[in-house]
């Protein structure tokens, strides 16, 4: 399967919410497991960087994709759509993770994706 071969919800929720691949180890693993994740819990189960797990929730949050406070985190989509996004994401990613991540990597990245997302007309909160 190629990038563009991934399902439209796949790819919007890639778009729209993923940065990296530690942006989809980390969605996944708190999609998988009802359970309050900290930053720290998350780190150790990835081994990846604490402050770089932080930054991933904390957006996620904001993003309407996970719950949180006190410094725990769970997965709690705000609307179904997201959460069949994220259920056929978890489906595809051991099977298609290079298509997954060439979709993530291809789009543009820093200074330009912040550039045309000043100009969304949407409320991303």
């Amino acid at each position: 399967m190629a990038r563009n071969e991934l399902p439209r919800s796949v790819q919007k929720l890639i778009e729209q919410h993923i940065h990296s691949a530690a942006d989809v180890d980390t969605l996944l693993l708190l999609s998988r497991n009802d359970q309050p994740w900290t930053a720290s819990a998350v780190a150790r189960e990835l081994r990846i960087d604490e402050d770089q797990v932080s930054g991933i929730l904390a957006r996620l949050r904001r993003r309407g994709l996970l719950d949180g406070g006190e410094g725990s985190y769970r997965f709690h989509p705000r609307d179904a759509a997201a959460a069949e996004a994220v259920a056929q994401l978890a489906r595809l990613y051991p099977t298609y993770r290079l298509a997954i991540l060439e979709s993530i990597y291809a789009r543009a990245t820093g200074p330009i994706r912040d550039f045309s997302n000043a100009f969304r007309l949407r409320r991303e909160e």
